[in-house]
């Protein structure tokens, strides 16, 4: 059935009946959502949720290559290479040639770490109220979920 045959009234039952079956619409919500509490608590630092997920990945994994740290993250280079360009206009990370020139490396610096060693209460009081309206059941149901969404689609 072609849209042109559908009402207005038809299109707005399909419409909500596909954003409630939708995985990539409901996960895209509930985590623009939930990003708004980690932004909020990390507001005072200056520093975003995903920024701060990025600096705690650059950190576990200091003087890595950009496409080594893009894998693990399920992100593409050039959109992590911009993502690094604002924490390093921050000065939270260097990024340095490699062997190779083609290779940037990516190592925090110290302002980097003190960003993290303020950020981590901020994350920590994130986290515990997640687990008081979510219960802890909940959230490692849900974080074993998207593991195995995310190995499901990886390399992908």
């Amino acid at each position: 059935m072609g849209f042109s045959n559908l009402d207005q009234e038809d299109l707005k039952e399909l419409s909500r009946r596909t954003g409630q079956a939708c995985v990539g619409f409901n996960l895209r919500k509930a985590s623009r959502l939930l990003m708004r509490l980690y932004d909020e608590a990390f507001e005072p630092l200056g520093l975003k949720g995903t920024q701060f997920s990025l600096l705690m990945a650059v950190v576990g994994n200091n003087g890595a290559a950009i496409g080594e740290l893009a894998q693990p993250l399920g992100m593409e280079r050039s959109t992590l290479s911009r993502n690094i360009t604002v924490l390093q206009k921050k000065g939270l990370v260097t990024v340095e040639e490699g062997e190779d020139r083609r290779q940037q490396r990516i190592s925090i610096t110290d302002s980097g770490v003190s960003v993290l060693q303020k950020a981590q209460p901020l994350w920590q009081g994130v986290q515990e109220r997640l687990a008081c309206e979510l219960g802890e059941e909940r959230i490692k149901n849900l974080l074993e979920d998207l593991k195995s969404l995310s190995q499901l689609f990886k390399g992908k």
